[in-house]
């Protein structure tokens, strides 16, 4: 397995094409467990809250709060422990 994972924005439907990452939850060095809610990010219609698939260190922000992303882009990186 490997020592450190790649967060990226899930798909969130059909014909969404960016979304606005609104909040980070958990700051770089900031200590993740999985299904903890580790961002979220608006469409046009809803703000869902994306949640952490592992357990670590949030290593590595790529995107800042406020900045628009694209559903499937890596946003981050979090160190698994162990």
């Amino acid at each position: 397995m490997a020592d450190r994972v790649d967060v990226v924005v899930p798909a969130l439907g059909k014909g969404v094409e960016s979304v606005l990452l609104v909040a980070w939850n958990v700051g770089p060095g900031g200590v993740v467990t999985a299904e903890e809610v580790l961002f979220e990010v608006e469409t046009d219609k809803a703000v869902f809250e994306v949640e952490a698939l592992v357990s670590g260190t949030l290593e590595e922000v790529f995107v800042a709060a406020g900045e628009p992303v694209a559903p499937g882009a890596v946003v981050a990186r979090v160190r698994i422990q162990g």
